[in-house]
């Protein structure tokens, strides 16, 4: 069996800040909240179902922000979705691309910022079935 990919590990300024977005507006649940054991870190995820393990999770470390990743992919289940984050973006202003589409396997789309200037990409129609 080839290696499955898990997670995804980036530094945040603020760890409740940035739980509060991810939650929020990405739709992660927290799957794993290492600040009860006196860790500074937090594991967001789909929400699993009860008694499975996480498929595939977002590790944030709080420490110093030093570089930042190109972007992160979410796959909406509608235009009207992604609209709706755009202008929760827009009125936030963090918004990095309005909604547009490109056609093509990128489809439609918005990006937008992370309380840490990460880049958060939110689409409609791509051809990925992404972790639910």
């Amino acid at each position: 069996m080839p290696p499955r990919w898990t997670h995804i590990t980036i530094n945040v300024s603020d760890l409740n800040r940035s739980v509060d977005f991810y939650t929020n507006v990405c739709g992660l649940s927290v799957v794993r909240d290492r600040r009860a054991e006196g860790r500074h870190n937090v594991w967001l995820g789909p929400a699993p179902a009860d008694g499975e393990d996480p498929t595939f999770v977002l590790v944030m470390i709080q420490a110093e922000v030093t570089t930042r990743l190109d972007h992160f992919g979410f796959q909406c289940e509608s235009r009207a979705a992604v609209d709706r984050i755009a202008g929760l973006a827009r009125a936030e202003d963090i918004l990095v691309e309005p909604a547009t589409d490109i056609g093509g396997i990128v489809g439609y789309f918005t990006a937008i910022r992370d309380p840490d200037g990460h880049i958060i990409e939110f689409t409609f129609g791509q051809p990925l079935k992404g972790l639910s």
